[in-house]
This record gives C-alpha cells, sequence and structure tokens, in this order.
C-alpha cells in the first residue's frame, strides 16, 4: 500500500462524511421531507415530533459528520479513527435493516437500497483506518 492509497481512502472518507453532513443539513432545515422520505409521519399533538427528527436525523448527522470530515484534515490519524467509529455506526444501521428484513419480512426496495448505501457508507468511513494499520503493519515507517 502506498501513501497515494492512503490520500484515495482519506478522500473516500471525507466525501462519505460530506454525504453525512448533507443528509444532516437536509433533515435540520426541511424535516418533514425526510420524513416523507423514511416513511414516517407525525403524531398530532406531539410537538418534540420534529425536533426529534432535527435532533436525531438532522444535528446529530451533521456535526458527527462535519466534524469527523475536520478531523480528517486537520490530524488524519486522529480523523481515521474518528471516521472509524461513524463507520461502525453505519454498518449498525446496515446490521439494523438486514435482521428487520429477515425477522420483519420487510424485503423492499427501499430497505435494499438503504443496506446497501449504509453499508458503502460504512467501508468508506472505515478505509482510512485501515489503510493506517496497514502501513503501520507492514513497517513502511510512513504513518
Amino acid at each position: 500500500m502506498t501513501v497515494t492509497t492512503l490520500h484515495l481512502c482519506l478522500l473516500l472518507a471525507v466525501i462519505a462524511c460530506l454525504i453525512g453532513a448533507g443528509l444532516g443539513l437536509v433533515a435540520l432545515l426541511r424535516p418533514h421531507r425526510v420524513l416523507k422520505m423514511v416513511g414516517l409521519s407525525l403524531t398530532e399533538g406531539v410537538g418534540q415530533s420534529l425536533s426529534e427528527v432535527r435532533a436525531t436525523y438532522g444535528g446529530l448527522f451533521f456535526v458527527s459528520h462535519a466534524g469527523v470530515a475536520m478531523a480528517l484534515a486537520v490530524s488524519p490519524k486522529i480523523g481515521a479513527c474518528m471516521a472509524a467509529a461513524l463507520g461502525l455506526a453505519w454498518s449498525g444501521a446496515a446490521l439494523g435493516r438486514i435482521v428487520s428484513m429477515a425477522a420483519d419480512k420487510a424485503v423492499n426496495r427501499f430497505n435494499i437500497t438503504a443496506t446497501l448505501f449504509e453499508g458503502l457508507m460504512g467501508i468508506a468511513l472505515a478505509t482510512p483506518l485501515w489503510a493506517y494499520l496497514r502501513l503501520i503493519y507492514q513497517g513502511n515507517g510512513a504513518v
């Protein structure tokens, strides 16, 4: 593995972070759109419903992904560890969908597409750490 490969892995993770931050920004600014996209609806008389969407789908996604993108840019080694943690979260979401498709018989186009997307996000976010670990174990000294 070359340093160029490491740079590609870092770039891939930054792109994944920008996608995650973008999804969060949409949820912060257009929570009704996100509810419709994921097939959820508001409960009448429950004032915190939109707040929950803005907090969970919005603020959590936006700040975590934007923060990791900045860490990858400023301190790639630390950012790689942070990105890997986000990658585990995305992988957990994919696992949850797989369990749901099996247990709830919820195999449909949305769940299949979302599982693939979440899995790819998990992989993209994990690649910088994998690249650093590979360099370390090769004894390259380039880290």
